[in-house]
């Protein structure tokens, strides 16, 4: 008999939390609960309150209301207890200039008292970087290796990521990917904001949308989920104008139109001559799908469950 799953305790749980800076309200009202061993993918476009949401989690930042909890500890009052087992990344990487990368590598990991060695070595062989020699000669993506190495290598509970694979090359993000399966296979806990939404997909156990400073109700998700089933993707031959029926959404790098129909699609499909469309897909679920309807619609609430 197979024994039920046991749930993992929360390392991350927040509640109600929100932030102002005089009368701009950046956070409003975000719940939110991450268990341990959880890689967790937060999107959103830029000024979503991602940044700040991540920096009063370490406490760099002092909420405005609500409350967080992680480890069990107050980030307002017990951040170093919280830093003591969290490594944070910001989106915006500050590294010593003056400092060689050595110099800074060996100050930055100072912090930390074990350290994933094996982990050290892979990451020092990939990047490349020449550590003999001064950050401010550093190109953008060289300091954010650098940056990833003083994040990655220290042996933490949780890693809160912002932008981690900003100015890096395609090679170099997937073998960030790499880094980050093994992280997690470890047990780790992993908080991870980025722009590029295939490689948030491919790595994330869940996902949350967070906009204009709300994350996203599950009921408008499946909503939105359920909007997209009505949008065929289609490809016409050479020559081909869009069939009646039909009002287009999108046209694609790669050709493909996104429309949406009156009817079910699969109806619409049917009704149309064999020489006009060259294929089609109907209830494919994409993120990038998902996340243009979003910010399209512009319906970004979590109130757990109802929209403003």
């Amino acid at each position: 008999m197979t024994e039920p799953a046991v749930a993992q305790p929360a390392v991350i749980t927040i509640q109600g939390l929100s932030k102002s800076y005089d009368s701009r309200t950046v956070l409003h009202g975000v719940n939110l609960e991450v268990p341990r061993g959880q890689l967790l993918g937060l999107i959103g476009p830029n000024g979503a309150g991602k940044t700040t949401l991540l920096r009063c989690l370490v406490g760099l930042v002092q909420r405005s209301g609500g409350s967080a909890r992680l480890f069990a500890h107050d980030p307002a009052t017990e951040s170093l207890a919280i830093r003591r087992r969290t490594c944070y990344l910001p989106g915006e990487t500050g590294i010593y200039h003056q400092m060689t990368g050595a110099r800074f590598l060996k100050f930055a990991l100072g912090f930390y008292p074990v350290h994933c060695r094996d982990l050290k070595e892979r990451l020092l062989e990939q990047f490349e970087l020449p550590l003999n020699k001064r950050v401010r000669s550093y190109s953008a993506g060289m300091k954010q290796k650098l940056a990833l190495l003083a994040t990655l290598v220290p042996d933490v509970d949780l890693y809160l990521l912002d932008e981690p694979d900003r100015g890096l090359d395609a090679s170099v993000r997937y073998f960030l990917r790499d880094v980050l399966h093994s992280l997690k296979d470890k047990g780790k806990t992993i908080v991870l904001s980025s722009h590029h939404l295939s490689e948030v997909e491919s790595l994330a156990d869940r996902l949350e949308f967070l906009m204009q400073g709300r994350l996203v109700s599950e009921q408008r998700l499946l909503r939105a989920r359920a909007q997209l089933r009505r949008q065929p993707r289609i490809r016409l031959r050479p020559g081909q104008s869009l069939p009646a029926g039909a009002t287009m959404v999108r046209k694609e790098l790669d050709g493909m139109l996104v429309v949406t129909t009156e009817n079910d699609p699969m109806q619409w499909l049917r009704g149309i001559a064999n020489d006009v469309i060259d294929s089609a897909e109907i209830g494919v679920d994409r993120l990038e799908d998902l996340y243009q309807l979003l910010l399209r619609d512009d319906l970004p609430l979590r109130d757990d469950g109802d929209e403003a």
